[in-house]
């Protein structure tokens, strides 16, 4: 009894472009980036958001979004 190895190539148009996953990673740290200064923001005090010009509920509000929306 032999083994037999068949090698499949996969066609290179079924492939995901490179530029794909550029896109993702580029997504990826954005949603990471938004997540953390909605953290950020969320601990600051009354006194560093006056000075932001936010009050406190244009914070909480930004700070309690979703980090995929905008």
């Amino acid at each position: 009894m032999s083994t037999r190895v068949v090698e499949r190539r996969v066609p290179r148009s079924a492939l995901p472009h490179p530029a794909t996953f550029a896109g993702l990673r580029q997504t990826f740290s954005l949603w990471l980036r938004r997540a953390r200064t909605r953290r950020q923001l969320d601990s600051l005090s009354d006194h560093e958001l006056r000075d932001l010009g936010l009050d406190r509920g244009d914070a909480v509000v930004e700070a309690r979004k979703p980090f995929w929306r905008g």
